[in-house]
Protein backbone atom coordinates (compact mmCIF):
# COMPACT_ATOMS: atom_id res chain seq x y z
CA UNK A 1 0.00 0.00 0.00
CA UNK A 2 3.15 2.28 0.49
CA UNK A 3 4.42 1.73 -2.71
CA UNK A 4 0.93 3.58 -4.03
CA UNK A 5 0.50 6.39 -2.41
CA UNK A 6 3.56 8.65 -3.78
CA UNK A 7 1.76 8.01 -7.41
CA UNK A 8 -1.81 8.50 -5.67
CA UNK A 9 -0.25 11.75 -4.24
CA UNK A 10 1.62 12.47 -7.77
CA UNK A 11 -2.07 12.20 -9.60
CA UNK A 12 -3.67 13.85 -7.30
CA UNK A 13 -1.63 16.92 -7.50
CA UNK A 14 -1.60 16.73 -11.04
CA UNK A 15 -5.55 16.59 -11.57
CA UNK A 16 -5.46 19.77 -9.04
CA UNK A 17 -2.99 22.12 -11.35
CA UNK A 18 -4.70 20.71 -14.29
CA UNK A 19 -8.18 22.21 -12.16
CA UNK A 20 -6.50 25.22 -11.29
CA UNK A 21 -5.09 25.77 -15.17
CA UNK A 22 -8.47 25.47 -16.80
CA UNK A 23 -10.11 27.78 -14.16
CA UNK A 24 -8.09 30.44 -14.96
CA UNK A 25 -7.76 30.23 -19.08
CA UNK A 26 -9.52 32.17 -21.40
CA UNK A 27 -11.94 29.60 -22.68
CA UNK A 28 -11.97 30.64 -26.55
CA UNK A 29 -14.92 29.39 -28.42
CA UNK A 30 -14.09 27.37 -31.71
CA UNK A 31 -17.75 27.98 -33.11
CA UNK A 32 -21.10 30.16 -32.16
CA UNK A 33 -24.23 30.35 -32.91
CA UNK A 34 -25.50 33.99 -34.00
CA UNK A 35 -29.67 33.98 -33.91
CA UNK A 36 -29.83 37.57 -34.39
CA UNK A 37 -30.53 38.91 -38.06
CA UNK A 38 -27.96 41.90 -37.93
CA UNK A 39 -25.58 39.55 -39.38
CA UNK A 40 -27.06 36.68 -41.24
CA UNK A 41 -28.24 34.32 -38.56
CA UNK A 42 -26.40 30.81 -38.06
CA UNK A 43 -23.30 28.90 -37.24
CA UNK A 44 -19.79 30.64 -37.40
CA UNK A 45 -16.20 29.55 -37.02
CA UNK A 46 -13.37 31.60 -35.66
CA UNK A 47 -10.39 31.72 -37.57
CA UNK A 48 -7.33 33.19 -37.85
CA UNK A 49 -6.97 36.18 -39.71
CA UNK A 50 -6.52 39.65 -39.46
CA UNK A 51 -9.14 42.34 -38.25
CA UNK A 52 -9.59 44.10 -41.67
CA UNK A 53 -12.50 46.02 -43.67
CA UNK A 54 -15.64 43.22 -44.16
CA UNK A 55 -14.35 40.54 -41.62
CA UNK A 56 -17.46 39.72 -38.88
CA UNK A 57 -16.00 40.19 -35.52
CA UNK A 58 -17.22 39.39 -32.07
CA UNK A 59 -16.96 42.23 -28.87
CA UNK A 60 -18.34 42.10 -25.18
CA UNK A 61 -21.31 43.16 -24.80
CA UNK A 62 -20.26 45.05 -21.82
CA UNK A 63 -17.21 46.21 -22.71
CA UNK A 64 -18.59 48.35 -25.91
CA UNK A 65 -22.02 49.77 -24.17
CA UNK A 66 -22.12 48.58 -20.95
CA UNK A 67 -25.29 50.75 -19.62
CA UNK A 68 -27.34 49.97 -22.76
CA UNK A 69 -26.12 45.84 -22.22
CA UNK A 70 -27.11 45.46 -18.71
CA UNK A 71 -30.69 47.51 -19.16
CA UNK A 72 -31.03 44.47 -22.38
CA UNK A 73 -30.00 41.74 -19.88
CA UNK A 74 -26.48 40.83 -21.28
CA UNK A 75 -25.03 40.74 -18.17
CA UNK A 76 -23.43 37.17 -18.43
CA UNK A 77 -19.28 37.75 -19.46
CA UNK A 78 -20.10 35.81 -22.38
CA UNK A 79 -22.68 38.05 -23.38
CA UNK A 80 -21.36 39.42 -27.12
CA UNK A 81 -22.50 41.31 -30.16
CA UNK A 82 -21.53 39.63 -33.70
CA UNK A 83 -20.72 42.48 -36.45
CA UNK A 84 -19.14 43.48 -39.34
CA UNK A 85 -15.94 45.85 -39.68
CA UNK A 86 -17.07 48.86 -41.62
CA UNK A 87 -14.46 51.47 -40.73
CA UNK A 88 -10.66 50.63 -40.35
CA UNK A 89 -7.26 52.87 -39.56
CA UNK A 90 -7.08 55.72 -41.46
CA UNK A 91 -10.65 55.86 -42.32
CA UNK A 92 -12.61 59.22 -41.42
CA UNK A 93 -16.03 58.42 -39.69
CA UNK A 94 -18.22 60.91 -38.47
CA UNK A 95 -21.57 60.61 -36.59
CA UNK A 96 -23.78 63.62 -36.90
CA UNK A 97 -27.88 63.97 -35.97
CA UNK A 98 -29.25 60.98 -37.65
CA UNK A 99 -26.54 59.61 -39.74
CA UNK A 100 -23.18 57.97 -39.62
CA UNK A 101 -20.63 58.94 -42.39
CA UNK A 102 -17.21 56.79 -43.68
CA UNK A 103 -14.56 58.69 -45.49
CA UNK A 104 -17.30 61.50 -46.87
CA UNK A 105 -20.26 59.09 -47.78
CA UNK A 106 -23.26 58.30 -46.00
CA UNK A 107 -23.60 54.94 -44.49
CA UNK A 108 -25.95 54.49 -41.87
CA UNK A 109 -28.91 55.96 -40.12
CA UNK A 110 -29.39 56.23 -36.75
CA UNK A 111 -32.31 55.43 -34.46
CA UNK A 112 -33.84 56.99 -31.13
CA UNK A 113 -35.33 54.28 -30.20
CA UNK A 114 -34.90 50.59 -30.27
CA UNK A 115 -38.14 48.03 -31.08
CA UNK A 116 -39.18 47.83 -27.39
CA UNK A 117 -39.00 51.92 -27.53
CA UNK A 118 -36.10 52.09 -25.11
CA UNK A 119 -33.82 55.16 -26.03
CA UNK A 120 -30.85 53.98 -27.85
CA UNK A 121 -27.03 55.92 -26.72
CA UNK A 122 -25.51 58.38 -28.90
CA UNK A 123 -22.05 59.78 -29.69
CA UNK A 124 -21.45 62.65 -31.84
CA UNK A 125 -18.51 63.60 -33.62
CA UNK A 126 -15.57 62.66 -36.13
CA UNK A 127 -12.84 60.59 -36.07
CA UNK A 128 -9.89 59.35 -38.06
CA UNK A 129 -9.42 55.99 -36.90
CA UNK A 130 -6.52 54.54 -35.72
CA UNK A 131 -4.54 51.44 -36.72
CA UNK A 132 -5.95 49.84 -33.77
CA UNK A 133 -9.44 51.14 -33.95
CA UNK A 134 -12.40 50.16 -35.72
CA UNK A 135 -16.30 50.96 -36.65
CA UNK A 136 -18.50 47.45 -35.99
CA UNK A 137 -22.06 48.16 -37.91
CA UNK A 138 -24.58 45.11 -38.65
CA UNK A 139 -26.14 44.48 -41.88
CA UNK A 140 -30.39 45.86 -40.84
CA UNK A 141 -31.25 49.68 -39.82
CA UNK A 142 -31.93 48.36 -36.52
CA UNK A 143 -28.83 46.55 -35.50
CA UNK A 144 -27.07 47.68 -31.84
CA UNK A 145 -24.07 48.59 -33.34
CA UNK A 146 -20.78 51.04 -33.51
CA UNK A 147 -23.52 53.85 -34.74
CA UNK A 148 -24.73 53.79 -30.99
CA UNK A 149 -21.68 52.69 -29.09
CA UNK A 150 -19.08 54.21 -31.60
CA UNK A 151 -15.53 53.58 -32.25
CA UNK A 152 -13.78 50.39 -30.72
CA UNK A 153 -10.21 49.72 -30.00
CA UNK A 154 -8.97 46.21 -31.93
CA UNK A 155 -8.29 45.10 -28.51
CA UNK A 156 -12.05 44.83 -27.08
CA UNK A 157 -12.35 42.49 -30.70
CA UNK A 158 -12.61 38.71 -29.17
CA UNK A 159 -12.19 36.99 -32.28
CA UNK A 160 -13.12 36.93 -36.11
CA UNK A 161 -15.43 34.11 -37.53
CA UNK A 162 -16.74 32.76 -40.84
CA UNK A 163 -20.11 31.51 -41.61
CA UNK A 164 -20.26 27.55 -41.61
CA UNK A 165 -23.02 27.39 -44.22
Amino acid sequence: MTGKRPYLLALAGLAAALLVWVGLAKPQDAFLYNPSSSIPPGFYQRIDTPIVRRAIVTVRAAEVAPDFAHLRGFTDAGDRFIKRVVGVGGDRVCAEGDGIRLNDAMIAKRRTRDNEQRKLPRWEGCHVLGPDEVLLMGDTDDSFDGRYWGVVSTEMIEGVWRPLF
